[in-house]
């Protein structure tokens, strides 16, 4: 399947590679040479990484919810249980 072809696939790709894209780059709450502290003097870019962690398990858990209500994420588990039958 095309994933630029279907929306759904379309949606899913640009987020994932959006995610991707923006933890790469070399923000100061995601990467710093020099001690910047936050809040309780915890260095700021481990706020960061723990944020854009809990961002990803969210987007992970959504993309999952959506896979699930969607008919050709089923076709797999119905010719397993035809091939066992």
């Amino acid at each position: 399947m095309d994933c630029w072809r279907n929306p759904f696939e379309r949606r899913w790709t640009v987020i994932i590679l959006g995610l991707y894209f923006l933890i790469m780059l070399p923000l100061p709450w995601y990467y710093n040479e020099s001690y910047l502290p936050g809040p309780f003097g915890v260095p700021m870019f481990l706020y960061g990484w723990i944020g854009h962690g809990i961002a990803v398990l969210i987007a992970i858990m959504v993309f999952a919810r959506q896979c699930m209500a969607r008919p050709e994420y089923h076709s797999l588990d119905t010719q397993d249980e035809e091939e066992t039958a």
